[in-house]
């Protein structure tokens, strides 16, 4: 099972912002995309409504939290989607149901880590006054004024890069019965039917060999079209 793992780093402005308006996803960057061969990872601005960013504020005590949600209208996201490597699995427990299995390999853990700088480095550029992670340890630096961008560098690695220890989403679920030229290597052959049951047919994202790295709606088209045209042939004969 793949994911676009994905996360955010914000930063609070003089000026008012107001992100929960206009366009969603207005700029990104590609400059991380290939940090390690075909893997790395996008930098997106990103919308914030109130529940999009009170999900992942960091929580120090009530006070901390309030005095951060109320900055909202000065506070700029910039999203980090990643393409990850190693994935999950999906396993079946003993009622038969699917049982999902998932967490970053230290591979996918440095990815994240060089996005959430590069993130930091973008914000820093453009004037933000106060800069932050989703952790559950408050690390944050004011540019220019408290910490620097290698300090905050600091705090990320000592709070961790682990399950709990920040704020993580997951876009894009891939993977899980992927198509291939072999039994022992994949669940159906490159026209989507399964291996182990000849009628049984895979025409969606689940039949993604890896992580696409993009936003995959248009590759889910195009192979379930030309699956579907190669089985319609095949009934049609």
């Amino acid at each position: 099972m793949h994911l676009h793992p994905v996360s955010n780093v914000s930063g609070i402005f003089r000026e008012e912002i107001r992100p929960w308006e206009g366009t969603m996803q207005a700029v990104y960057s590609d400059q991380f995309r290939f940090l390690s061969g075909n893997y790395g990872l996008k930098l997106e601005t990103t919308s914030l409504q109130p529940a999009i960013e009170a999900a992942v504020l960091p929580w120090r005590d009530a006070q901390h939290y309030r005095t951060l949600l109320k900055k909202l209208p000065h506070t700029v996201g910039i999203g980090t989607l990643m393409r990850d490597r190693d994935g999950g699995r999906v396993s079946i427990d003993r009622e038969g149901q699917p049982v999902s299995h998932y967490s970053l390999s230290p591979f996918d853990r440095k990815l994240l880590r060089h996005g959430f700088i590069g993130a930091a480095r973008v914000l820093e550029a453009a004037g933000a006054e106060l800069i932050f992670s989703p952790h559950a340890k408050w690390c944050a630096y004011e540019p220019g004024r408290r910490g620097s961008l290698g300090t905050f560098a600091q705090d990320m690695n000592s709070a961790g890069w682990g399950a709990a220890q920040l704020a993580l989403f997951s876009f894009h679920i891939m993977g899980s019965a992927r198509m291939g030229g072999s039994p022992q290597t994949s669940a159906t052959n490159p026209d989507g039917r399964t291996w182990e049951a000849r009628n049984l047919y895979v025409m969606d994202g689940s039949a993604f060999p890896s992580a696409s790295g993009v936003n995959p709606m248009i590759s889910i088209e195009s192979i379930a079209h030309l699956q579907a045209l190669r089985l319609a042939a095949s009934i049609g004969r």
